[in-house]
């Protein structure tokens, strides 16, 4: 039978650097279509992992680094999500893997996307961090810079707790003000504003990510305390 510290044992050997658990009841006030159940009725645990990306890249004056390290952590926090659901299926589990991309829902009209599941406010509830005004998921150790994945179990495992408290500054709005398409407000982003500003493709057809405002701006970008 797996358990929340073996879990957490094999996510670190396989590479993550944060992994919380969440007991699927904490989800529950999730919009309709986007609860754990919505996607694996059985789901008792959600398994959240994170990996830690390089701030350099956010100072460079080129974007290709910056979108080649997206491309990296994305493909590698979905190795570690597959590698670890067969050890837990191994166990006698069932284990659903949720990546970040691609996902179903999209409204053409305001250009939104919405994951499977939100990635963030699943690494909120297992305690992995707290949510900032620019919406990102942010680590006491690692500050934004983490990619995140998930899995869904059917095993009950031991949760973590919440954190609480405030993250941003009280009088902090750096990154509202320095929002260049004014993206940034009522703790959402505007897709339909940030999106053509920051993912375009370039003359070979190649996609590129060409604005990380709101994650270099943000005095908790490298953790916080």
């Amino acid at each position: 039978m797996i358990t929340a510290d073996k879990v957490k044992e094999v996510a670190k050997a396989l590479g993550a650097d944060l992994c919380g658990i969440a007991p699927v009841d904490r989800l529950r006030n999730a919009p309709e279509g986007f609860r754990p159940e919505d996607v694996y009725q059985a789901t008792r645990s959600i398994i959240v992992l994170a990996c830690r990306v390089p701030d350099g890249p956010l100072h460079a004056s080129s974007q290709i680094p910056y979108t080649i390290l997206e491309a990296v952590v994305v493909s590698k926090i979905n190795r570690i999500s597959f590698d670890l659901s067969l050890i837990i299926e191994g166990g006698g589990s069932k284990a659903v893997l949720i990546p970040s991309f691609p996902y179903d829902y999209w409204d053409e009209e305001n250009l939104e996307g919405k994951g499977i599941l939100s990635l963030k406010h699943l690494g909120y509830y297992a305690g992995l961090g707290l949510i900032g005004r620019n919406t990102l998921l942010c680590n006491e150790k690692y500050g934004n810079l983490i990619k995140l994945g998930a899995i869904l179990t059917d095993a009950e495992l031991e949760a973590d707790e919440v954190q609480s408290g405030e993250l941003c500054a009280e009088n902090c709005q750096l990154c509202i003000d320095s929002c260049p398409v004014e993206a940034i407000g009522d703790s959402r982003v505007s897709q339909k504003k940030c999106r053509p500003n920051s993912e375009i493709k370039n003359g070979r057809g190649a996609e590129i990510y060409i604005c990380n405002v709101c994650r270099a701006i943000c005095p908790n970008r490298n953790g916080f305390r």
